[in-house]
């Protein structure tokens, strides 16, 4: 089972205190890791670490699922920490996106590298589930 883990916090800006908030500068895989934290008021991040795949989705698409059931308002998903997704994570993005506007929330999504951003955007998934350049720019009001 993949690692998860939560974490409360107050902070209104989380760049310093969100795993994977910071730029992906590594060349290597990583294990696949999730780590959700609640910020102050409904936002809630999830930072994911390693690969999203056939194998990992089931784990991001729930963990994005529980937050937003649980009253996330606004869900962010950090993406600095990942080293691929194919489009089973896009379909986890795709569920998170859906579930989110029944019940008035947004889903966005931060700082994925620019190979892995420019395989979002060919989607066009850019214009229904915005992409911002880190964790704080995502949750800026």
């Amino acid at each position: 089972m993949a690692p998860y883990s939560h974490n409360q916090s107050a902070t209104p800006c989380p760049c310093s205190d969100v795993p994977g908030a910071l730029p992906n500068t590594s060349s290597g895989s990583r294990p696949f890791g999730i780590h959700v934290t609640r910020m102050h008021g409904s936002g809630v991040v999830i930072a994911v670490t390693g690969a999203v795949d056939s194998t990992t989705v089931d784990a991001l698409r729930a963990a994005a699922l529980e937050e937003i059931a649980a009253g996330a308002r606004r869900l962010v998903l950090d993406l600095s920490s990942l080293d691929f997704w194919n489009l089973n994570g896009m379909g986890a993005v795709a569920a998170a996106y859906r579930s989110a506007t029944h019940v008035g929330a947004s889903v966005a999504l931060a700082g994925l590298s620019p190979t892995l951003e420019k395989r979002y955007r060919l989607t066009g998934m850019d214009k229904v589930v915005p992409l911002h350049r880190d964790v704080c720019a995502a949750l800026a009001p």
